[in-house]
C-alpha cells in the first residue's frame, strides 16, 4: 500500500554536515528530479540568493563533498553539482533501496540543541514496512530522524490505483528497469542495459522512467491538489 512520508533528519557526518554548521542561514534544495534517480553520482543542489563566491567557499571546506561545481548555463537560478564524498553518511540510497523515491529535499530548520541542523524530505514508498526499515536504518547509523507526516495514499488500498496514469511503454521501462536491478542499491544494472533489453536507446528509455514517475507522483501525491498548476 502506497505509503507517503514527511520527515526530518540529521547527522553529525551527514550531507552538507559542515556546511550547515558554518552557515546556518544558507537554504538549500535538492531539484526533485535528480532526487529520484538511483543512478546518480551528482546531486544537483539549488541555493537560493546566496551569492555564488559564498556558496563555493562554504562548499569547498566541506568535509562531505568530494567535488563542487557550479552550473553556469542556470546561473540565474544558482545550481552546482556536488558529489558526496564516500565517508558522507546519506539516507536518499536507504530510500532507493526500498523501492521509494525521494520527491522533495531541502535543508531544515535548525532543531533544539544538540540536534544538528540536517533535511526535510518528502518520500513515496511502496508500503509502511518499507518506511519502518529506513527508519530502523537511520536510527543504528546514528541519525536523529523525525516522522512529521505519513499516510496511505488515496486509493492506495485496490488493487491497481495508478496503472492507467502510465503509457504502455512507461509501465514496460519501469518494469524492466525494476526487473534488471536498474534500481536496486548498489545498482545491478545501467540504464544501458536496460536500454538494450527493451531495444530502444538509453535516452528514450531514461525519458519513459522520468515521465512515468513523475506521472505516477501526480497521480497519487497531487490527487488531493486539483489546482496545481501543471508543467
Amino acid at each position: 500500500m502506497t505509503t507517503f512520508a514527511e520527515v526530518r533528519f540529521a547527522h553529525e557526518d551527514g550531507a552538507l554536515a559542515d556546511t550547515f554548521a558554518s552557515a546556518p542561514e544558507l537554504d538549500v534544495r535538492v531539484l526533485p528530479e535528480t532526487s529520484t534517480d538511483p543512478e546518480r553520482e551528482v546531486y544537483v543542489l539549488k541555493f537560493g540568493t546566496t551569492p555564488p563566491d559564498v556558496v563555493a567557499e562554504t562548499l569547498e571546506r566541506d568535509r562531505t563533498v568530494e567535488t563542487v561545481h557550479p552550473m553556469p548555463e542556470f546561473d540565474r537560478r544558482n545550481l552546482w553539482g556536488v558529489t558526496f564524498a564516500e565517508t558522507a553518511v546519506l539516507l536518499a540510497p536507504q530510500v532507493t533501496r526500498h523501492g521509494g523515491f525521494v520527491i522533495d529535499a531541502r535543508s531544515a530548520a535548525p532543531g533544539p540543541e544538540p540536534t544538528p541542523r540536517g533535511w526535510h524530505e518528502q518520500w513515496l514508498l511502496p508500503d509502511r514496512e518499507a518506511l519502518h526499515d529506513v527508519w530502523q536504518h537511520a536510527r543504528e547509523a546514528g541519525f536523529s530522524f523525525e516522522v512529521v507526516d505519513v499516510r496511505q495514499l488515496p486509493g492506495a488500498d485496490t488493487e491497481y490505483p495508478v496503472r492507467d496514469a502510465l503509457t504502455e511503454k512507461q509501465r514496460e521501462a519501469l518494469v524492466v528497469a525494476y526487473e534488471l536491478g536498474y534500481f536496486a542499491d548498489p545498482r545491478e544494472a545501467s540504464l544501458a542495459d536496460v536500454a538494450a533489453e527493451l531495444g530502444y536507446s538509453a535516452s528514450a528509455v531514461g525519458g519513459r522512467l522520468k515521465r512515468g514517475i513523475r506521472a505516477l507522483i501526480e497521480r497519487t501525491l497531487l490527487v488531493d491538489r486539483p489546482d496545481r498548476p501543471r508543467q
